[in-house]
């Protein structure tokens, strides 16, 4: 009678993940993938077998052998995890559930590469605290189909809030009344060199609303969103407004750079201490739009302040909007062209604006008042 006798222990190379659910763990219990599909795809790894795992398959660190029920296949790695050794590889369908499960393997905090091509999403992706998701910017598209109200990347979880971190993202929004990023339960994150397409009207790129998750203590740099143009399409790139019920909108971000074109609204703000640095604006029917949550408006402590430095706009219609008395701004632009208004206001008190420009056109001429008019809030004794 013949046994099987154990080899000696090598390690074998194979083409794809299939062909690993195949192989025999007896003849090795480490293996090699050239490719998740085909060799070469970057979804292959090293992996090792684990006689007693019984977790379920989840198309990326864990894999079912076809031929036992029990030991799993187990992807080696040091936390920082590629996008196609889930399954997701370019061009290849809806590839939600593999982005999902590339995201889960980050819930102890770790890193998830999306390198350039096109992805397709179709429901809504949660973030777990520690993430950090990067692509390779412009070439990374994530193009996102999901139902009306949801976003494509949120925080898995909201309260307590969540620090994590996005660069070098593209993604492109294509249905109605949904969003990029919605950024409720993220505070102290990093937002670093994304880019959001907003393919259709009535849609958002960062959107925070006020619901007792507001995002507090986030870092944008150089975050850029441009709409699909026309008139009045009802795209906001920076969309900080309580739609819920909250009290407080947004507090204490701060904006550096970024280029926004061809939407409607390009800052809606109704939180406080934001600060909006070097922008660059381009055809928008409002630059920024700061108003109160609808709760406060009778409120005694009513009243918000944010501040825009060294702004650059090229026909915004209205620059500046100040919806309730007690919007407060301090801005300063560096160049105005092609605008309606500069200003549009309830009152100019306890605001300071200051506006140089070229004067080569009418439009490009500050006129706005060369005064700053303070008035110290008065308290009951």
């Amino acid at each position: 009678m013949l046994h099987k006798v154990a080899p000696m222990q090598h390690l074998y190379a194979v083409q794809s993940i299939a062909e690993l659910r195949e192989f025999d763990p007896f003849y090795s219990a480490q293996l090699r993938t050239s490719g998740y599909q085909n060799p070469g795809d970057g979804g292959g790894g090293d992996f090792y077998w684990d006689a007693e795992d019984m977790q379920p398959d989840d198309g990326g660190l864990v894999f079912k052998s076809k031929l036992t029920t029990k030991g799993r296949w187990r992807r080696i790695s040091t936390g920082s995890w590629d996008i196609r050794q889930f399954g997701a590889l370019p061009a290849s369908g809806d590839v939600t559930q593999q982005f999902q499960h590339a995201l889960d393997a980050c819930h102890k905090g770790g890193s998830l590469y999306i390198p350039s091509g096109h992805y397709t999403i179709r429901q809504s992706l949660r973030v777990h605290q520690g993430t950090t998701v990067h692509g390779d910017g412009l070439l990374s598209e994530i193009h996102y189909y999901g139902p009306a109200k949801t976003g494509c990347w949120n925080a898995a979880q909201r309260s307590p809030a969540t620090a994590m971190t996005f660069k070098g993202l593209n993604t492109f929004v294509h249905t109605q009344n949904t969003r990029a990023y919605t950024l409720t339960g993220m505070s102290f994150s990093r937002f670093d060199n994304l880019f959001v397409h907003l393919r259709c009207p009535n849609t958002s790129a960062y959107y925070g609303p006020a619901n007792g998750e507001s995002p507090y203590y986030n870092v944008f740099t150089n975050c850029h969103a441009s709409g699909p143009g026309g008139d009045s399409n009802g795209c906001i790139a920076f969309d900080w407004a309580a739609y819920d019920d909250g009290v407080q909108a947004p507090n204490a971000n701060q904006v550096f750079g970024g280029h926004i074109n061809s939407l409607q609204i390009a800052v809606r703000c109704q939180g406080t201490g934001n600060i909006f640095h070097g922008q660059v604006l381009e055809m928008v029917d409002v630059g920024y739009e700061f108003d109160l949550p609808k709760n406060p408006y009778d409120d005694a402590s009513k009243g918000i302040s944010n501040d825009v430095m060294g702004l650059y706009t090229e026909y915004a219609k209205v620059v500046f909007e100040q919806r309730h008395e007690t919007c407060y701004l301090t801005a300063q632009t560096c160049m105005i062209t092609g605008h309606k208004e500069l200003f549009h206001g309830k009152s100019k008190e306890n605001c300071v604006l200051l506006s140089n420009h070229s004067g080569q056109l009418p439009v490009n001429r500050s006129f706005f008042e060369k005064a700053i008019n303070f008035h110290p809030l008065e308290f009951d004794e």
